[in-house]
């Protein structure tokens, strides 16, 4: 038992899965920011597209 118990401080790899769980959250972040503002930059477009056509149906 008490070498598992050793082994197991000494193992690193859960380390590793929280860095790069840390990696996909930052990610999962700046993907999340950049869609939100083109999003609402395209909508945007879309909508002076629309005003320019003269079109009631956008």
């Amino acid at each position: 038992m008490a070498k598992f118990v050793k082994m197991f401080v000494k193992e690193e790899s859960g380390a590793a899965i929280v860095e790069y769980g840390l990696a996909l959250l930052v990610v999962a972040s700046i993907a999340i920011t950049a869609f939100t503002f083109l999003g609402d930059e395209t909508d945007e477009n879309v909508t002076q597209a629309c005003s320019a056509f003269g079109s009631a149906n956008c």
